[in-house]
């Protein structure tokens, strides 16, 4: 089974790496891909924090992250789900046609999407939240409403996740886990405790 992971400069660091290892951890082979760029280069991560007495999140540099595939290659035939996680990239990538054309395509045919934080920021320019409910970082609220969704509020440091048939979204990186559990259940990777 493979999966397509959206990345690209500024995606959080957590959201990026965790779901990755998750996944592979689960023998899912995981394609990371940025537009513009090939298997081998890097994406420059970032760690935000939500801190006591700030307004909003103050960002760190995370860690250089190689791509694992080159995003012109990418045959989407080949993927039973989407992953895009959150950071800053989702600001300039939810204007490459090219991105909001990726994620029209796992809409289209059903298959499972799971986005957290500001990565409904690029289903909400895909167009494909109309009518339905989603989970985002709070900032992203009015993203996912003038996408046509309405948003369920969780608190960034909760640790929920929303599904809606083929979607699963959450706040922030303290929900990746029970993110990527709804997730895989939408894949259909039954994980059982012997």
């Amino acid at each position: 089974m493979k999966v397509l992971l959206l990345a690209g400069d500024f995606v959080e660091d957590y959201e990026l790496f965790a779901p990755l290892k998750a996944l592979e951890m689960l023998g899912i082979d995981v394609h990371v891909v940025c537009p513009d760029k090939k298997a081998g280069d890097t994406v420059q991560s970032a760690i935000h924090f939500m801190e006591e007495g700030r307004q909003t999140y103050s960002e760190r540099q995370g860690h250089p992250f190689p791509l694992t595939h080159t995003f012109d290659d990418v045959n989407l035939a080949e993927y039973a789900g989407f992953v895009i996680p959150g950071g800053r990239f989702p600001e300039y990538q939810r204007y490459d046609d090219r991105v909001l054309f990726l994620c029209k395509h796992f809409f289209e045919r059903d298959l499972p999407v799971a986005a957290i934080c500001h990565g409904v920021q690029i289903l909400a320019a895909a167009g494909v939240l109309q009518g339905r409910t989603c989970a985002g970082f709070h900032m992203c609220r009015i993203d996912v409403e003038a996408g046509g969704a309405s948003f369920v509020e969780f608190h960034p440091d909760s640790k929920n996740a929303h599904v809606e048939g083929n979607l699963v979204t959450a706040p922030a990186y303290n929900a990746i886990g029970a993110w990527m559990r709804e997730f895989i259940k939408l894949l259909g990777v039954k994980v059982q405790l012997e």
